[in-house]
């Protein structure tokens, strides 16, 4: 089976931009990439933001061999032939255009770029040979992966050829840790683009954009108006049905039992 490991990126104060990203491959390269992640690392757990920080597991290290070992693993993502994508949103952009939106939901980004993620992830396996299921495992959030789960139920009814599992892991997954690497790196880039466009390109994310194996999406302006209503959260759902159903069952209204909803009906081919 393929597996895709994942995780998300946001600046410090999640008040410019969110990213989820993914990286793809099969067995034998994942295998061979965890095995060069541990040995570089002797022990230590990845987190892009410490190590560039010196917080965690890298509090005392010399800022040059932060530097020089944060280059290092991305020169072996770039080497691993894993193939990337993520979804970044605008945060800024998003308050402006659809303010309500991060008031009645303010985990949406995280949803809307997971969503995203997957189904592109989920497209690039198709294309595998020998072709596959793929697994998919992020790095585990109490906040998110539960209504995370129930949104994967959602994509599996659209895409059941190509999806197995869902699972959260720890970051103490050498896999996980790579895919932060990857999603820190485009969050940085999007940040940059949006607020600082006069700022270089970092070395790393040069790296990785020249192996021609990592594709992104920047939704920005009035996109996201669009995009965040084609998911399931927002829109997809006959408001009449979803009350009755919900009146039915004596459920509350909350993102858990829409996209329990929206699963439902997926199910049933569109009725519910």
């Amino acid at each position: 089976m393929l597996s895709v490991f994942g995780d998300e990126s946001h600046d410090p104060t999640k008040a410019r931009v969110f990213a989820v990203a993914g990286l793809l491959g099969d067995g034998n390269q994942w295998a061979s990439f965890r095995q060069a992640w541990n040995a570089h690392l002797n022990g230590s757990i990845f987190h892009a933001a410490d190590c560039e920080s010196g917080y965690g597991d890298f509090r005392g290290m010399p800022e040059t061999d932060r530097h020089r070992l944060h280059r290092d693993l991305t020169k072996m993502v770039a080497e691993s032939g894993l193939l990337g994508y993520g979804h970044v949103i605008d945060l800024a952009g998003c308050r402006a255009v659809v303010p309500s939106v991060l008031n009645d939901f303010p985990d949406m980004p995280y949803y809307d770029c997971f969503l995203k993620t997957v189904i592109k992830l989920s497209d690039f396996a198709a294309h595998f040979i020998p072709r596959d299921k793929v697994e998919f495992t992020f790095d585990q959030h109490k906040e998110t992966q539960y209504n995370a789960g129930l949104l994967y139920e959602w994509i599996t009814t659209h895409k059941p050829e190509n999806t197995g599992p869902v699972s959260f892991a720890s970051r103490a997954e050498p896999g996980v840790q790579a895919a932060d690497l990857w999603a820190r790196e485009l969050m940085k880039r999007c940040d940059t683009h949006l607020f600082n466009d006069r700022a270089r390109a970092r070395p790393q994310w040069n790296t990785i954009m020249g192996t021609k194996r990592f594709q992104f999406h920047f939704t920005l302006g009035r996109e996201l108006a669009q995009t965040l209503d084609e998911t399931p959260l927002l829109a997809g759902l006959n408001p009449a049905d979803y009350e009755q159903w919900r009146s039915e069952n004596k459920l509350v209204d909350n993102l858990s039992k829409r996209f329990r909803y929206a699963s439902l009906v997926a199910g049933a081919g569109g009725r519910s």
